[in-house]
């Protein structure tokens, strides 16, 4: 047993019920473990648990310290966590915990070990996986997966091979693909904030509703109808995004109506793309393209219905659509989401799910050397 005064050097649990069952399993906690557990588990092959990678199902013996063993499989899930599974046998778990418990470790309840586990950093893998729920389309969802399955850390591992064989530049193209990309990956959780803002009745309650395929925004002939934030998501070729309808943009008489408009203004700065719809009938104010150009904008043309096809080709040089037929809907949507992911139609698209491992990785390549 361990001193109770003497920290541990791990801690322990078995996550399986207590009692006789086919399999038992134990799952250890801790970075001084894999020490131990090299000292007593022979891996079939001769080499030691901590030479094969992490994520890796390894078969072998548990030596115990009067010459009898124990056949288990073993696995490192994290760097700092190691799952035993043994015969289910009351006297096969006691004797591997006793040897734990022998070289520093302490038995848990498999709650606090969790919590234990949770102090400290998470791999990627399991990071991702937490987030899989929160996905919101087929897209998010098989690529979380497939990251929560571990295909970043097998990338990873490609790549200290690379590395090994001196193959820099096979190496530095595999990380690259991957650098500035956790910008786009966050939004296959949080959708796309596309602000749809405007004069007063240039029509951009109609074109909200045409983007997303139903009313979501009530459509008037007066002008100024809307004051309040009308918000209505969507998906964009499996990206989520969800359009913010303002009130229009002019000098506001009354105080619902200005407050109205100090509402969209703060909504333009925090948004990830500005949809600045104009009315194709009236005249384009050039002042306002420098106006607009603080923010990340997409200028549309609607009511094209209303305007002579050749007036449109020789006069703007911008999206136009009708909101009212749906004319140019859908280019509208290619260009919104090729405007927000410039690789969304890649076949293999390459993002990350956390700004820190993009930033560990955009380190590697710097230190990669070129040759």
């Amino acid at each position: 047993m361990t001193d109770e005064n003497r920290p541990a050097l791990f801690h322990f649990a078995q996550v399986t019920p207590v009692g006789r069952s086919a399999i038992a399993s134990l799952v250890v906690n801790g970075m001084q473990a894999l020490s131990v557990v090299d000292q007593f588990f022979q891996p079939i092959g001769g080499a030691p648990l901590s030479g094969f990678p992490v994520r890796r199902i390894v078969f072998g013996k548990w030596g115990h310290l009067d010459g009898t063993f124990e056949e288990v499989v073993v696995a490192r899930t994290t760097e700092a966590d190691i799952e035993i599974h043994c015969h289910g046998g009351v006297s096969a778990i006691q004797a591997v915990t006793t040897t734990l418990l022998q070289h520093g470790g302490q038995l848990v309840a498999w709650q606090e070990l969790e919590k234990l586990g949770l102090e400290g950093e998470l791999p990627y893998w399991k990071k991702v996986e937490q987030l899989v729920p929160y996905t919101t389309t087929m897209l998010g969802t098989r690529i979380a997966m497939q990251h929560a399955a571990g295909e970043i850390e097998q990338l990873l591992e490609q790549v200290e091979q690379l590395r090994a064989q001196r193959e820099f530049s096979q190496a530095k193209n595999l990380l690259t693909a991957y650098c500035h990309t956790s910008q786009y990956g966050k939004h296959l959780i949080e959708p796309w904030s596309v602000v749809i803002a405007g004069r007063p009745n240039a029509g951009k309650s109609s074109l909200i509703n045409q983007l997303v395929g139903y009313e979501r925004a009530i459509v008037n002939r007066q002008a100024g109808t809307t004051r309040d934030l009308l918000r209505a998501p969507t998906v964009i070729e499996g990206w989520p995004v969800e359009f913010i309808d303002t009130a229009g943009l002019h000098d506001g008489n009354d105080a619902i109506e200005i407050a109205g408009i100090e509402l969209a203004k703060s909504q333009l700065a925090k948004a990830n793309l500005v949809l600045w719809v104009h009315d194709l009938s009236t005249p384009w104010d050039k002042e306002l393209q420098q106006a607009l150009d603080q923010y990340p904008v997409l200028v549309v043309g609607n009511k094209s219905d209303l305007v002579a096809t050749s007036q449109i080709a020789t006069s703007w040089n911008h999206i136009s659509v009708s909101a009212q037929s749906g004319a140019g809907i859908d280019q509208l949507l290619l260009t919104i989401i090729s405007t927000l992911v410039p690789s969304f139609d890649a076949d293999d698209l390459k993002v990350l799910f956390c700004e820190e491992l993009d930033q560990q990785i955009q380190h590697w390549v710097k230190t990669l050397p070129d040759v």
